[in-house]
């Protein structure tokens, strides 16, 4: 069996004082505890074939985000799972947590089986690495930086700040990363036998290779030992444009020379980018979710370094210095099966919202002849909330002049609601719904902010005919797709349409052919007018999603089969100069 390690900022699943401490009560009550959410978010549904039995031998090692992590993996609760072994309740209603004589944290619940880590850091330090500059800067620079024009049109998206402490504290948590994977790699037996994959996840984790493999040397892994371990990343958000961020770099560059300060040693943003995307090429394969992030990773690279790119197959090959490294694009997908069962025939939305049962809203809206659109995501300035608005407004304007109706029910789940950008945003949301719905009759904006669990969240959009998928960049959204699937049950002629702007979903569908024709209609968010008469044209003329796209996405856009190919990449692809 092979041994893979998953690396990811946040781990599958963390533990609480309430946690620990309402499984103590169901053991004095003698009642079965309410079995935990485990598998709901998108990066461990993205992993799920590998958190099971199988060929892998698997470990999750991820930053630790609970108050009471450190104690489950130091054994204090070891008793505790024991009686809720005892008491039968785990591990297929309660997580069994097992500690191995080499300190290795087994994971068990319901069908997975997995050991996990965590990676330790105190409040100061995770806030500056995480919330400042993986957050702060290389999340809005990785999704969209552009020309000052844009940002006084998009007053909510922020520019990316840049301290140069954060990227220190950034460099330092990759050091301890890869620390952690190091001794992690030597408790995996396997890796005397048999192949050792090391798997980092997103933008979180951009120097950890370096790091990591510089350890190699220095802990002294034999030559053997290290031709076993195959280092892969993959980038989970779009890559940023070397030429849109060159204003952002020049502007930097003034602002330290304004200031007549001079630093030797600081760093500034393209020094810090630079050393990033150096970085990555460390690993054996990074892959992307499209051609276009892959090209502007390799533009970025041809721009700062001596590199040779060439094209083999599908993939580019990057040769620099004694070693190349391999770049792909793979799309992620869904949990397709999950998904289609929860929204066959007889499943329907039951969810509560102000009192009111909201399928039963719907329900009486669609009965007075409203069309009901849709938005469904968390609360961040990418994903063109305010935009989005806006191009309802003018669609529902040009609908009422041809004497119909809608309705909006965006859903919006909270979000990094500790940060001032985002808090920003979300008054700004807030108001934005209230003058709608004051200057417009009926109020036609419901605003559930609250945001929508699954499966509930895949019912919600079954009962959507306009679904708004309106983002200013985002690496894929999986949105689109699952509404896509939601679709599949419905009568053809009774199918929503699809309303998309720029995305890894967007380059996706566009690549393989859809468009109008199969109920999907690509707008541009910055220009409602236009994109409002694409909508309405295509809704009034009938445009549904058609069975050709649905037929895609079910058999083409599986995650397991996302997650086996960039798993087969990072074990094939190595080469030599």
């Amino acid at each position: 069996m092979s041994y893979l390690v998953i690396v990811s900022n946040r781990g599958p699943f963390s533990f609480s004082k309430d946690f620990l401490e309402d499984a103590r009560d169901c053991l004095k009550k003698g009642t079965q505890p309410e079995a935990p959410s485990f598998g709901e978010g998108g990066l461990v549904q993205a992993m799920a074939g590998l958190l099971k039995p199988g060929k892998w031998d698997t470990t999750w090692l991820g930053a630790s985000m609970g108050d009471y992590d450190i104690d489950v993996a130091r054994g204090h609760y070891t008793r505790l799972f024991r009686r809720m072994k005892k008491a039968k309740y785990a591990p297929d209603h309660f997580p069994h947590i097992k500690i191995g004589r080499d300190g290795r944290m087994h994971f068990k619940y319901k069908e997975y089986d997995f050991y996990m880590r965590f990676v330790f850091f105190d409040t100061k330090h995770m806030h500056s690495y995480y919330s400042k500059f993986a957050n702060g800067f290389l999340w809005p620079l990785m999704h969209l930086t552009r020309t000052p024009l844009f940002y006084k049109k998009t007053p909510v998206f922020p520019r990316p700040h840049f301290v140069n402490n954060d990227f220190v504290q950034y460099t330092s948590s990759s050091v301890t990363f890869a620390n952690t994977i190091v001794d992690e790699t030597r408790k995996g037996k396997e890796l005397r036998k048999d192949s050792v994959v090391i798997w980092n996840q997103d933008y979180h984790l951009m120097r950890i290779a370096e790091v990591y493999k510089a350890l190699l040397l220095e802990e002294g892994f034999s030559e053997q030992e290290t031709k076993k371990i195959h280092l892969g990343q993959f980038i989970h958000t779009p890559f940023f444009n070397i030429h849109e961020i060159q204003g952002l770099i020049r502007e930097d560059k003034r602002s330290r020379v304004k200031a007549q300060t001079y630093d030797p040693f600081g760093e500034t943003i393209e020094t810090a980018l630079q050393k990033l995307t150096w970085g990555m090429l460390a690993n054996d394969f990074i892959g992307f979710h499209t051609k276009e992030y892959c090209d502007h990773y390799l533009e970025a690279l041809q721009e700062w370094f001596p590199v040779e790119i060439r094209i083999t197959d599908q993939f580019y090959e990057v040769i620099h210095q004694d070693s190349i490294t391999t770049i792909g694009a793979f799309p992620i997908g869904l949990d397709v099966d999950n998904i289609l069962s929860e929204v066959s025939e007889g499943k329907k939305l039951n969810y509560e919202w102000g009192g009111k049962n909201l399928y039963n809203q719907i329900i009486d809206d669609k009965k007075a002849g409203r069309y009901i659109f849709g938005g469904l995501e968390r609360c961040d300035y990418t994903k063109g909330l305010i935009a989005r608005l806006n191009v309802f407004q003018h669609a529902l304007d040009r609908l009422r002049a041809l004497k119909k109706d809608g309705r909006l029910y965006q859903v919006t789940a909270p979000s990094r609601s500790e940060s001032p950008d985002y808090q920003k945003l979300d008054a700004f949301l807030n108001e934005r719904v209230t003058t709608v719905n004051q200057n417009m009759k009926d109020g036609p904006v419901v605003h559930l902010d609250e945001g929508i669990m699954a499966p509930q969240n895949y019912r919600f959009m079954k009962e959507i005919d306009v679904m708004l998928v309106t983002p200013l960049e985002d690496g894929m959204n999986l949105v689109a797709f699952e509404y896509i699937l939601s679709q599949k049950f419905r009568r053809p002629e009774e199918r929503g349409i699809l309303v998309l702007s720029t995305s890894g979903a967007s380059r996706v569908l566009k690549q393989k052919g859809f468009g109008a024709e199969d109920g999907i209609v690509y707008i541009d968010p910055m220009k409602p007018k236009g994109a409002s008469e694409d909508v309405v044209q295509a809704l009034v003329g009938e445009s549904r999603l058609s069975e050709r796209v649905i037929n895609y996405v079910e058999t083409e856009r599986r995650v397991d089969d996302w997650a086996d190919r960039n798993i087969e990449a990072i074990l094939n692809c190595r080469k030599t100069p």
